[in-house]
């Protein structure tokens, strides 16, 4: 393959285009990152580029079917699938338990981006990243670093994370109100998204309680802090995700929603049984705007369908016109839960 051709695929599982793959010219990575940034900013540009390399990853590795036991065994493993993939050449510098450092030669990204003077191989970056994430099926960090003195090569660190978003299923006897009672039935229909309308979220986080105890896998996001969640709730497993622009490993920016996206799809595809908590829908729109946070929605939504779970969301009424809320009831199920 030449050198400055990158491959790139789109994945799903049982999914014709798992197994597509199309050339695209390193030059086209290049306009592809113009024109997001005409659009919304090198910022943007950064984001959307390395969660798409993520993606693209990820994907490939899925596909092939192949899994790392230690860091050592996937130093080994990704040079060589590396070497197919078009985006230049690696080596393994070091090698430790929780990290491992590689030095890039001939990037496509950083040739086709004139060798800046700073980390700007994003997609490459995010391609190395789904990668270790494909490989270990762990949450994995990737920085770029510069090493040499021209930038004309640079250096990526990949670094072990958690498996803060791994699906598990919650110790149900310390949820308060479950630990006496009978396992009980799920009330709500699989593959469907509802939307409960409050002013306080505390009947839809107890009945995403009762979903749990049901022995559903669940994922909670939440503008509350999530320690607080925790304990009012008795969530012990249950990965919590804050709607923050803090620094913090359990955060996501309230205006990233295609992060956020990614994280809930990420989600439902590793969960059995899964149950997704929204809370605040009215926070996203204030954040960002409400087209944009409705097309979320119905993306989500639409994923839910597709993997069989259940998405519960709460939006306070009085913060929308009657016909903003009537569009997204239109999208949702509509739930009143008693006392609502």
């Amino acid at each position: 393959m030449e050198e400055d051709l990158i491959v790139l695929e789109e994945e799903g599982e049982e999914d014709p285009l798992q197994m597509a793959f199309f050339i695209m010219p390193g030059h086209a990575l290049k306009s592809l990152r113009d024109e997001i940034e005409i659009q919304g900013g090198d910022a943007l540009a950064n984001d959307m580029l390395y969660r798409y390399g993520i993606r693209c990853g990820e994907g490939m590795v899925t596909r092939m079917g192949m899994r790392c036991e230690t860091m050592e065994e996937m130093a080994e493993t990704i040079p060589p699938l590396w070497a197919g993939i078009g985006l230049g050449r690696i080596t393994v510098e070091e090698v430790s338990d929780e990290h491992i450092k590689v030095r890039f030669h001939e990037s496509v990204e950083s040739l086709a981006l004139g060798k800046p003077k700073e980390p700007k191989c994003h997609f490459t970056r995010g391609y190395l990243n789904g990668m270790a994430v494909g490989l270990s099926q762990l949450e994995t960090n990737v920085d770029e670093i510069q090493c040499s003195q021209d930038w004309s090569e640079t250096c990526f660190i990949i670094t072990l994370g958690t498996e803060y978003f791994t699906p598990v299923q919650e110790e149900t006897a310390k949820v308060p109100d479950v630990a006496a009672k009978e396992k009980p039935e799920s009330r709500l229909e699989r593959g469907v998204a509802y939307l409960v309308e409050a002013e306080d979220a505390d009947g839809a986080y107890k009945l995403f309680v009762d979903e749990l105890a049901s022995g559903n896998q669940g994922l909670c996001i939440t503008r509350d802090f999530p320690t607080k969640i925790r304990r009012q709730y008795g969530l012990t497993n249950t990965p919590v995700l804050w709607l923050s622009n803090a620094e913090q490993e359990f955060a996501v920016e309230p205006v990233q929603l295609g992060k956020l996206y990614h994280k809930i799809e990420d989600f439902l595809k590793k969960a059995e049984h899964a149950t997704v908590m929204i809370s605040g829908l009215e926070y996203l729109i204030v954040q960002n705007n409400y087209h944009s946070a409705l097309k979320f929605l119905q993306l989500v939504r639409d994923q839910v369908a597709i993997y069989d779970s259940v998405l519960i969301a709460t939006i306070s009424p009085s913060t929308l016109s009657e016909k903003d809320l009537k569009l997204i009831e239109r999208e949702m199920e509509p739930l009143t839960l008693n006392g609502g």
